[in-house]
């Protein structure tokens, strides 16, 4: 993070959205070339005693191919056995990404004929657009993002190529829908680009911005750069995906493919959606741990900005930390080096404000808000006795590999 007289409130206990050291070695020995990424990854072998240990990390099973396709590329020396586990993946991530993106023209190729615009998000996207192969990106699902609010006739169409509804829709409050096809390919259809209404006050300008690209061999509108890092950076901030860590290779690479990237639109994008203080965190990271040339004076505005991050979106930033598993209550506090930080926290844990309780928990009407006081630290010792238990018997991860490879 830019050197500044004062740092934001909550800029070390939202660390907690970011790799670990470990992670860090592990995503330098993907991603960078020549001597620096040889260096990373003969580090990043040495520090992994057990072959076992990696194989137990599943999150990250999906920067595999990646890490096989940097390990020759920088010419790094890998014993037989773990070899052999990288180029299985990489060889079953090829088959996979053979049937997803046929089933991406399906989908793609469908809703164009049909005329009902839609923009394609995530990993379809990333994939073919700033990765040297579709197949180094493992995506798990396909993600569409609506432009009608009716989506009525886009259940049929999808009903149509064997995806099948986890729920329906209900009139107009609906937020995003699931589907499943048959292969076992999920599919997620989006109302707006993020779960949280605050995050979404440029949405319709992001159709005004939208590119046209060729994906999965069709035709299909997307994101704009700017736009597409936002996102990234955005859903890292509020979502539990964010430990696969392919968010930090999506902007890493994002930025490579775009070194002339608008700036000034993140920027704006960022204030406007009150995501200015996450993507603080997050781009500081970028630059510190990875060298992404990331202007200066972009970095220093958005530092700005994120000091005077208001009581909300501090709160709403820490409910995004506690999505991933090191956002529970004592690691955030162990994390803020300062008690004006301390008392934030401890605030948001038992008193949070009513804006918080009205964006996040739907807190309506205003009368229910002394039941949901009441009821938080009860709240909290379930999810602690939940977390315990899926600790002592974890249930087996959702990988997103279709049935059929």
């Amino acid at each position: 993070m830019p050197h500044g007289k004062h740092k934001p409130l909550l800029a070390d206990t939202l660390a907690a959205l970011l790799p670990t050291p470990g992670q860090t070695l592990l995503l330098r020995a993907c991603l960078l070339s020549g001597a620096a990424g040889r260096q990373a990854g003969e580090a990043w072998l040495q520090q992994k005693p057990e072959l076992g240990d990696i194989l137990k990390e599943d999150r990250l099973k999906g920067l595999f191919p990646l890490l096989f396709s940097a390990f020759q590329r920088n010419g790094v020396e890998v014993d037989t056995a773990f070899l052999t586990i990288l180029r299985t993946a990489s060889l079953r991530e090829e088959l996979r990404a053979r049937i997803y993106r046929r089933i991406c023209w399906e989908v793609l190729s469908t809703f164009a004929t049909a005329g009902i615009p839609i923009m394609i998000l995530k990993g379809a996207v990333l994939a073919d657009t700033v990765y040297a192969n579709p197949a180094l990106r493992h995506s798990h699902d396909i993600d569409i993002l609506l432009a009608e609010p009716d989506p009525s006739q886009a259940v049929r169409l999808l009903s149509s190529l064997r995806f099948v509804p986890l729920r329906q829709a209900g009139d107009l409050e609906w937020q995003d829908l699931q589907f499943v096809h048959e292969s076992g390919l999920p599919l997620v259809l989006h109302r707006h680009p993020f779960r949280l209404p605050l995050y979404n006050a440029t949405t319709a300008e992001l159709w005004t911005r939208s590119h046209r690209q060729i994906i999965a061999d069709i035709p299909a509108s997307i994101l704009s750069p700017p736009d597409q890092l936002l996102h990234v950076c955005g859903h890292a901030a509020s979502c539990s995906s964010r430990e696969s860590l392919r968010w930090v290779c999506d902007a890493w690479l994002l930025i490579k493919r775009y070194p002339n990237l608008e700036w000034d639109i993140l920027l704006d994008g960022a204030l406007r959606n009150h995501l200015a203080l996450p993507l603080s965190i997050t781009l500081s990271y970028l630059v510190k741990e990875l060298q992404v040339p990331i202007p200066a004076a972009c970095l220093q505005r958005l530092h700005t900005a994120a000091s005077q991050a208001s009581t909300l979106e501090r709160e709403i930033a820490l409910w995004g930390v506690r999505a991933g598993t090191r956002g529970r209550f004592k690691t955030l506090l162990q994390l803020s080096d300062d008690w004006r930080s301390r008392v934030f926290v401890l605030k948001w844990i038992f008193l949070p404000s009513p804006a918080y309780l009205y964006a996040v928990q739907q807190c309506r009407p205003s009368w229910r808000l002394p039941f949901y006081y009441f009821a938080r630290p009860l709240w909290y010792v379930v999810r602690s006795i939940r977390r315990q238990y899926q600790t002592r018997w974890p249930r087996r991860a959702k990988s997103g590999n279709l049935s059929t490879v």
